[in-house]
């Protein structure tokens, strides 16, 4: 592959020898192949069908959640101290139901939604649901899960 025709040998030749670099070229390639994450984490949630049936109503109250993009934790619209939110969550779940619901803003931390969520199942929430808006739609990577 190195070789020219017609040239008197003492002069260098200014010609690349183009397959060192190929395979240079192939082994970087395979490198970042192999580097590269293959899937990212996720967690799967399902989502049953919107019902059009009427639900009777109970005289229990439903537990709701908040977080707002300031760090503002509530329980039922009404502002609680995040230090102190198990005990409240942990008081108004005796004698019900296990089960809570979570309305965090979209602009909220991922940090703090772990932690207030960690916090729920510590005070004894064995059930945590994701409120949905009327008027947003569940976006398509969440359907059919």
């Amino acid at each position: 592959m190195g070789m020219a025709a017609g040239n008197s040998g003492d002069e260098p030749t200014g010609e690349i020898n183009v397959t060192p670099l190929v395979d240079v070229c192939l082994v970087l390639l395979i490198i970042f192949m192999v580097m590269v994450p293959k899937t990212v984490p996720e967690i799967s949630v399902r989502i049953p069908p919107e019902s059009k049936r009427s639900t009777p109503q109970t005289n229990k109250e439903t537990l709701v959640i908040g977080l707002s993009k300031e760090g503002g934790v509530t329980v039922n619209r009404n502002p609680v101290d995040k230090a102190g939110l198990g005990e409240v969550v942990e008081s108004r779940l005796r004698g019900r139901d296990p089960v809570v619901f979570v309305d965090f803003e979209d602009d909220a931390k991922y940090g703090e939604a772990v932690e207030v969520l960690g916090i729920a199942k510590k005070a004894g929430a064995e059930v945590l649901g994701i409120m949905k808006k009327k008027d947003r739609p569940v976006p398509d990577s969440l359907i059919g899960l």
